[in-house]
């Protein structure tokens, strides 16, 4: 064969595989836009739930601190009924 036939058959090769990789990459770039179809809703379906989340967090934020509140002042009550009955024992005795 002539070194002119074996350079075209070189030539024919190398544009047969460009051929196929170009085919790979458009499968890939397919895939890869459904991928990322698919995360951007999942992504959006997270938000969603993040956002719907938000206001129970502060809720539960704000009778955290309420129910804190309420056991400090609990503690309070306690130490003066304690005092109350400290005193009530003193005169009782004296």
């Amino acid at each position: 064969m002539s070194e002119a036939g074996e350079r075209l058959q070189l030539l024919e090769r190398h544009v047969q595989r460009a051929i196929e990789l170009i085919e790979s990459l458009r499968a890939e770039n397919d895939r890869l836009v459904r991928e990322r179809a698919r995360l951007s809703a999942e992504v959006e379906a997270l938000t969603s739930e993040v956002a719907a989340a938000r206001p129970r967090e502060q809720a539960l934020a704000k009778i955290e601190t309420e129910h804190r509140r309420l056991v400090e002042e609990r503690m309070m009550l306690l130490g003066q009924v304690e005092g109350m009955l400290k005193e009530l024992a003193r005169i009782e005795v004296g």
